[in-house]
């Protein structure tokens, strides 16, 4: 009488298979999966020498980074909008050099990291930040300043902009998330 149950129920089973296929199961998360900002970059400067970016998560919160590696020192942006959208803050670093607010901003399609400082970090639009140093980016250039001029309220002033344009290193890397955080 079993027999015949199982038998009974082969078109059923038959007819959800046709419609439903078995997926393979998907690759572990890792934290260069879930914040591809983490990694090590290259910054060329104008005479030809290049010299290492790191960014790392931070242990305690990762919604933090810490950026190593630029003339400010080893300083921390802020997570804005995921997966790579940072917020610099205006802060000292370890090396005591102050660093003014600015946005970082990792594009996993070029492996490009891209960070600006000296201008207030925009909610609505942070990439326009990067539109003033557009013709230094055609340039080829990784890192620039930029001399700005505004006028608000009849009162002139200059900010000097600073941006760094880096390209990450290919690494293979497959270290969970909870590996990481310990």
């Amino acid at each position: 009488m079993a027999g015949a149950a199982v038998n009974a129920q082969s078109p059923v089973v038959d007819s959800i298979r046709a419609k439903y296929q078995t997926q393979a199961m998907p690759e572990a998360l890792t934290v260069e999966k879930t914040f591809p900002v983490i990694g090590t970059y290259q910054l060329s400067h104008e005479d030809g020498t290049t010299q290492d970016v790191v960014v790392t998560l931070d242990s305690a919160n990762s919604g933090m980074v810490w950026v190593e590696g630029l003339p400010e020192g080893k300083f921390k942006a802020l997570l804005k909008k995921s997966p790579a959208t940072y917020r610099v803050v205006a802060q000292k670093s370890e090396s005591g050099k102050d660093v003014p607010e600015g946005t970082l901003i990792f594009d996993p399609a070029t492996n490009t990291l891209q960070i600006a400082l000296g201008q207030k970090f925009d909610d609505a639009d942070p990439a326009a930040v990067f539109q003033l140093n557009a013709p230094a980016a055609e340039a080829d250039v990784a890192a620039t300043e930029v001399k700005v001029k505004t006028k608000k309220g009849g009162e002139k002033s200059k900010t000097k902009l600073l941006f760094y344009t880096a390209t990450k290193a290919e690494v293979e890397s497959s270290t969970s998330i909870d590996a990481a955080k310990q």
